[in-house]
């Protein structure tokens, strides 16, 4: 009998945790490397699940890097972290590259794009 009391006792604490444990929440955004344009520097589009523009700085201008590692680098120092990256051929048959990232947020912050990125 105490030996079962003892081993209840013990448990208590992992399942209480495995109640209080939160899931995690994320925004995610694709972005599109644009290849070919390296003597102007690279351009990057963003589709944040309600319209795809190109990243532009706070004045409204487009940012330019210098390579893939540059936009990555970027993104990181924004709270971005990649997720998935892949490739695929554009229209015009040259492969074009693109990353999904996330961002740790809210519930509420989920919700509201979640929101957000449905059409109605």
């Amino acid at each position: 009998m105490k030996r079962l009391l003892l081993i209840i006792l013990l448990c208590i604490p992992l399942v209480m945790n495995a109640q209080t444990e939160e899931k995690p929440y994320f925004i995610y955004n694709i972005v599109y490397i644009n290849v070919g344009l390296t003597k102007v520097g690279f351009t990057v589009d963003i589709d944040n699940g309600q319209t795809t523009e190109r990243l532009k700085d706070k004045d409204g201008k487009t940012i330019k890097f210098k390579t893939p590692a540059a936009v990555l680098t970027y993104l990181y120092s924004l709270g971005w972290e990649i997720y998935v990256n892949g490739n695929y051929k554009s229209h015009l048959e040259s492969n074009e590259y693109y990353w999904i990232m996330r961002k740790p947020c809210t519930k509420e912050e989920f919700e509201k794009t979640l929101e957000e990125g449905i059409k109605k």
